[in-house]
């Protein structure tokens, strides 16, 4: 759960740290006095998107930190371990920061450690789910339907089983819609092909031919120096008749034998020079063999430049380094073969993509029977809501429109909420809802009972009371009470019977100093918070009567 919010140069909040525990907490404060700051800041530590408006005037950044109390949230544990964040297994606790600059720029980290925004998002999601005072407007999206539903029924698990089944399932289509294509076109395909082929059959190119004509080809265009300097070469080692190495180093030899075994150092010069004779011996034989087979006849010249000039043509034709001309013969011989597979390849891929339909279809219709289930409840509990809400006569509706026949990622299912606010009336979807009053009710039912199945450990819930007054607001604050039972609830609100539910209470204020405007959060005591319930029930003029009402609000049973 949420812990602390640190706020520093946000908006007109120069410096905040606000306390949060377990239960309800209310923030108030009175109209303009900037009670959404806090929400707003936590929704940037969370992930949500930015720009340099948010930076305080004047100031360089803005720079928020949450820090939420993980020890009973083992898979944020097991999330930051599987995503390479530092944490123990007795650590307590997780911070979020976020850094925003005037110049627009944004950092973001979790436990220190600098994160992009759609990691920190995937994170917060985990930790906190904010209902804003606009959700109705989500409401009217038919899309919004399902996601609700969906997490009421807590069917998660199965919805990814049948997106990944239908994906496997398209991706097989595809292949087979291409090889299809393909076929339409195999027999002129085929002929171009094999005709490619029968050009490089023709050619006869053998491995390594290529880079062998290159070889011989420098060698001939340079035949007589070569053969000069082999000749030159061997004349010194061992054919010259004036004194040749191999000459030099047997007299050396001679000169050293007979005192080899009375000296090591001389010894060693022996040795040494016998190997080299025997090295100069190896090197005129190899000399010798090659002026003896020497085959780099110039008239030969041309037959190696008109065998290169025919396979530096056919890489042209194929743009390919001649080098590998063998890669792209491969190449057209896999591609005719599976052109000659082609049928047998398209049985197997039809008979792949029966076998995945059917999977797909068998948990499509165990998550359609999940959401059938999970929209009567739903009814029945939304319906209890709305009468509590001072709508008994409204008539709630999750219209599952199934059709097997168009299969989705998400399912069979098409989901939208229908809603009869008038008895007699045909339930109607949520966009033709006149009263915005009767629609920011319905908007509220439906988010306290779909928050009840949450797994989340935070729920905020920002003015979602607005339009509601009276009995019905005393019913909201209960209601919201009753969810704090399973999961932490901050809640801003103008209502006073919803403040009086809380077990913790923060008011707002804007404060003026030396010319500037600035945002104070304040935690109220009892007394505190009997001023502030007296303040939002009596407004300007706060009587002793009106003290009493909010003191008994206060010790009411709840």
């Amino acid at each position: 759960m949420l812990i602390g919010l640190s706020i520093a140069q946000f908006a007109i909040a120069e410096k905040l740290n606000i306390d949060f525990s377990a239960g309800m907490t209310a923030i108030t404060g009175e109209t303009g006095a900037g009670k959404s700051i806090a929400l707003d800041a936590l929704g940037l530590a969370l992930g949500d998107r930015a720009d340099s408006n948010v930076v305080r005037f004047g100031a360089d950044k803005a720079d928020i930190r949450a820090v939420f109390d993980i020890t009973k949230l083992p898979h944020i544990k097991h999330w930051l371990k599987a995503n390479d964040f530092d944490t123990e297994e007795d650590d307590e606790d997780c911070i979020l920061r976020r850094i925003i600059t005037s110049e627009g720029r944004s950092r973001a980290y979790i436990n220190g450690q600098p994160v992009n925004l759609q990691t920190l998002k995937a994170l917060g999601e985990q930790l906190v789910d904010i209902h804003s005072q606009h959700a109705h407007h989500q409401l009217l999206r038919r899309e919004y339907h399902q996601t609700l539903l969906d997490a009421y029924a807590d069917c998660q698990p199965l919805l990814t089983q049948v997106r990944q089944a239908f994906a496997e399932w398209q991706s097989v289509n595809k292949r087979i819609t291409a090889l299809q294509n393909q076929n339409n076109e195999a027999e002129s395909r085929r002929e171009y092909l094999q005709f490619q082929l029968e050009e490089f059959q023709q050619l006869g190119l053998k491995p390594g031919e290529y880079e062998e004509l290159e070889q011989r080809h420098q060698l001939m265009a340079n035949a007589e120096a070569f053969q000069a300097a082999c000749q030159k070469a061997l004349d010194v080692c061992r054919e010259s008749d004036h004194g040749t190495i191999l000459d030099q180093l047997r007299f050396c030899q001679h000169q050293l034998v007979k005192f080899s075994e009375h000296s090591s150092s001389i010894k060693e010069a022996y040795e040494l020079l016998l190997n080299a004779s025997i090295q100069v011996d190896e090197a005129a034989n190899s000399l010798r063999h090659q002026l003896d087979h020497d085959n780099l006849d110039s008239s030969s010249l041309g037959e190696v430049e008109s065998r290169m000039a025919a396979i530096m043509d056919l890489a042209r034709k194929h743009r390919a380094d001649p080098k590998q001309l063998h890669e792209t013969q491969a190449h057209i011989e896999e591609e005719l073969d599976s052109l000659d597979n082609s049928e047998a390849i398209l049985e197997q891929l039809q008979a792949q993509a029966k076998s995945l339909q059917k999977n797909y279809q068998g948990v499509a219709r165990q998550l359609t029977q999940i959401r059938e289930t999970a929209a009567n409840k739903l009814t029945l509990a939304i319906k209890q809501q709305l009468k509590a809400l001072g709508m008994a006569s409204c008539e709630f509706v999750p219209l599952l429109n199934t059709d097997s026949e168009l299969p989705k990622p998400t399912g069979f299912e098409a989901v939208e909420f229908l809603v009869s606010t008038n008895p007699g009336q045909p339930p109607q979807g949520l966009h033709k809802i006149a009263s915005g009053g009767e629609l920011s009710r319905i908007s509220l039912a439906i988010q306290v009972v779909t928050a009840k199945g949450s797994t989340i450990p935070t729920l905020v819930f920002d003015e979602v009371d607005v339009g509601i007054g009276g009995a019905t607001a005393e019913v909201v604050g209960k209601l919201l009470r009753q969810l704090s039972h399973s999961a932490q609830i901050i809640c801003v609100t103008h209502q006073a019977q919803v403040a009086a539910q809380a077990d913790q209470h923060y008011t707002v204020a804007k404060q003026q100093h030396k010319g500037q405007t600035t945002t104070t959060v304040q935690y109220l005591n009892h007394d505190e918070r009997v001023q502030e319930i007296a303040r939002m029930v009596g407004g300007v003029s706060i009587t002793e009567t009106t003290l009493n009402h909010a003191a008994e609000m206060l010790s009411a049973p709840r």
